[in-house]
């Protein structure tokens, strides 16, 4: 069927994703191709390439980064659950807390996470400016311009490092964003298509920004 392989391409590109974890994608899937059309999430030809364009994008985040599990990650904005939920998948001991402001959103979510019986996800209905949580690692996908992103959410990460690299920010981009940039930051570049050779990913870039305690 072309349905299992377009889900073999995450097989594909993380083959240390098991059995189980890979059926939870499918769910994922059919969860999806039911309620899509009424929250908003996806448009016709986004969710067309559900597999490519959002759950392999969003674990390419996985190729640089191994979240330990007493870790602590936030998904800011998270709308359809993206990246948070498929990272949740893979890291099933790590923490992740996912927040959006739009309940229709957040409804969808709560049902995902039950269906998925994944228990290692938290999902709270607020804005980022009203949410005062600490965090290892936050995440983010499409929801403001860089600089302004980094700005909202400085104040959320903790100085208490247990994974390899310092605490801090990844960003999915997909444009230029040198004019982003703020001279503070550090800002690591990883182009996905050097770990997934598909033509979708040939300018989409995970940004890493490690925010560290000022002395």
């Amino acid at each position: 069927m072309k349905f299992n392989k377009k889900i073999k391409l995450i097989n594909n590109y993380f083959p240390e994703i098991d059995k189980l974890k890979i059926e939870k994608f499918y769910i994922l899937y059919k969860i999806y191709n039911f309620y899509y059309k009424n929250i908003n999430i996806f448009s016709k030809k986004s969710f067309n390439g559900f597999f490519e364009k959002h759950c392999i994008h969003t674990l390419s985040i996985s190729k640089i980064m191994k979240f330990l599990k007493k870790s602590i990650v936030l998904d800011v904005g998270t709308g359809g659950g993206f990246p948070g939920i498929p990272l949740a998948i893979m890291f099933n001991e790590t923490k992740f807390i996912l927040i959006d402001s739009i309940k229709k959103k957040i409804k969808i979510i709560q049902i995902i996470i039950d269906e998925l019986h994944l228990n290692n996800v938290q999902i709270v209905c607020t804005r980022i400016e009203n949410f005062e949580k600490k965090c290892n690692f936050i995440l983010g996908r499409a929801v403001t311009q860089l600089s302004n992103f980094i700005k909202l959410v400085k104040k959320n990460i903790k100085f208490n490092y247990k994974n390899k690299i310092f605490n801090g920010i990844f960003y999915l981009k997909g444009k230029p964003f040198e004019k982003e940039k703020k001279k503070q930051y550090l800002y690591i570049e990883y182009n996905i298509y050097n770990f997934i050779k598909k033509k979708f990913f040939f300018n989409k870039k995970i940004v890493y920004i490690p925010i560290v305690k000022k002395k």
